[in-house]
């Protein structure tokens, strides 16, 4: 049974932002039966990587779905999408029969947090907007999970919309505060093509802060996090009036929504297009950009249309560039995205050589690669002591050892005009033509090949098929030098990541990497 949601506009193909304003009341949106199936996983606490598993779907799918629910809902992240899904009454103790059926007692503080988790806001924004330390929000989200018997925030926000703990206001600013009971019926009528949904909640009024990206003011952002929170995730709803101008007069009025900063500091946002996902990023410094603009107009452009990004404008003044993405879905170990199959390191290794050959920096090629790589060792370095995980424990002295020999050999190592952060979460697999297309190059410069191999040689440890294919496509094996540290790279390239997914607060990620470090050091020379 599909179900059907009247609208005026089409569904965005991407994910809407906070300040989006809903969209009224018109054309029918059509929702099929899967859709309702990824909601209420959603709301069931379900992980994107879970829901593909007991859907028999990628994870591309899942975002897919999750998107077009947004859409329809108007909705800004998965708990708010869950508990506007428990509004609507598309989730009910039907789905979630473990559900409380009273609520619990809940002090005033922890109220206003629990008003903020349904709206979808997570730890550290909810400290920005109550201007708090993160470390006590997140000791009272945990506390509230546990008191409505919830796994997680999803579940934690249905579970307050079914024992009615907070109000119809608290869940959207379109509905009124007042208990959710009270809210007019949302009429649903049970057709033979699914269920239509008649009316819609009323709309904002003219005081709301919901406005587009573009007409928000300082005065409407959330204040920075206290100086305690350091996390990477800020508030970045908000692009500044200038730039989202300039962005316009280039691809027009898209609707944006944030990325977290990333590992070279870059703040970025995306925005769906008709010619595919456009990337807005500010790079920390003008450095970065001209680096970045560089190796675009230089180097990355060397590769076929369309499996490569396009730089479409850039403004030193505003320190941005607009990037537009190459479509294709992330090779994540799904069925069906050739993730392990030969053909695709092939193309891999096909695709890095062109890059690697770029004449981008002839002058001086050898001496800039090896400083280059040298400032890299230099940063992992530090990230080595900044992680705070037991992997490393008895073994950062073991680490900077090997570091010294790299040091040494950097020198007589081939260079390359590298990608920088090359590796599977960079390729993308194009369905139609069953090409590999890369992303993800904001970090691309002249330095030592090997460090283009580490990210991969992860997977080739246990497939070396893989490897030969890659090599095969690259055209040249590894020398002797290469192949002696080639494991050390993929050591430095796995504590990069792991630092990078424990700013991010990604457990997923964080324990397959800190597995990922301990198969790493287990390779190095002298070891077990």
């Amino acid at each position: 049974m599909s179900l059907t949601i009247e609208h005026l506009d089409d569904l965005p193909p991407a994910p809407v932002s906070a300040t989006r304003p809903a969209l009224p009341a018109g054309t029918p949106i059509l929702l099929e039966t899967e859709d309702l199936t990824v909601l209420r996983l959603i709301a069931a606490g379900h992980r994107r990587i879970d829901i593909a598993d007991i859907t028999f779907s990628s994870t591309t799918a899942i975002d897919t779905r999750r998107r077009r629910l947004c859409g329809a809902l108007a909705a800004d992240s998965s708990e708010h999408l869950a508990a506007l899904g428990t509004v609507y009454g598309l989730i009910t103790r039907d789905h979630l029969p473990d559900a409380p059926r009273t609520s619990p007692e809940v002090s005033e503080d922890d109220q206003q947090i629990l008003d903020l988790i349904v709206t979808g806001l997570n730890g550290t924004r909810i400290a920005a907007r109550l201007q708090r330390d993160v470390g006590p929000v997140n000791t009272a989200i945990a506390r509230l999970v546990g008191a409505f018997h919830a796994d997680n925030r999803c579940q934690l926000a249905v579970h307050a919309v079914l024992v009615e703990a907070v109000t119809g206001r608290a869940v959207d600013r379109r509905f009124a505060s007042k208990p959710l009971s009270s809210l007019p019926p949302f009429h649903l009528t049970v057709t033979d093509t699914g269920i239509l949904l008649h009316t819609a909640p009323a709309q904002p009024s003219a005081d709301s802060d919901h406005r587009s990206l573009a007409d928000s003011s300082p005065a409407d952002q959330e204040p920075e996090p206290t100086g305690s929170d350091q996390s990477p995730q800020k508030d970045m709803a908000s692009i500044p009036p200038e730039l989202a101008t300039w962005v316009s007069n280039h691809v027009g009025r898209h609707h944006p929504w944030p990325l977290p900063i990333d590992v070279s500091g870059a703040r970025s946002w995306r925005m769906s297009s008709p010619e595919g996902i456009i990337e807005l990023r500010v790079p920390r410094t003008y450095g970065d950009l001209q680096r970045e603009v560089s190796a675009h107009r230089h180097a990355i452009n060397r590769l076929d249309d369309g499996r490569a990004p396009h730089l479409v404008g850039f403004d030193p003044r505003l320190r941005a560039l607009l990037i537009r993405e190459p479509r294709g879905e992330r090779m994540d170990g799904t069925p069906g995205t050739g993730l392990h199959r030969e053909s695709v390191h092939e193309q891999a290794g096909q695709l890095l050589r062109t890059l690697h050959d770029s004449t981008l920096g002839t002058h001086d090629r050898q001496a800039r690669a090896a400083e280059n790589t040298l400032r890299y060792l230099d940063y992992v370095d530090r990230v080595l002591g900044r992680i705070d995980s037991p992997v490393l424990t008895g073994r950062r002295t073991a680490v900077r050892r090997r570091m010294l020999v790299l040091r040494e050999a950097l020198p007589q190592l081939p260079a390359a005009f590298c990608h920088g952060c090359f590796g599977v979460g960079a390729w993308r697999w194009q369905r139609p033509t069953r090409s590999l297309a890369l992303t993800g190059f904001t970090r691309s410069q002249l330095m030592t090949a090997v460090t283009d191999f580490a990210r991969p040689s992860l997977l080739w440890s246990d497939q070396p098929t893989l490897q030969d294919a890659f090599f095969r496509g690259y055209g040249r094996p590894l020398d002797e030098r290469e192949q002696l540290l080639l494991g050390d790279f993929a050591l430095l390239a796995a504590l990069e990541d792991l630092h990078h997914a424990i700013r991010l607060d990604d457990t997923e990620a964080r324990l397959y990497l800190a597995d990922a470090v301990c198969a790493a050091m287990d390779r190095l020379p002298g070891q077990p």
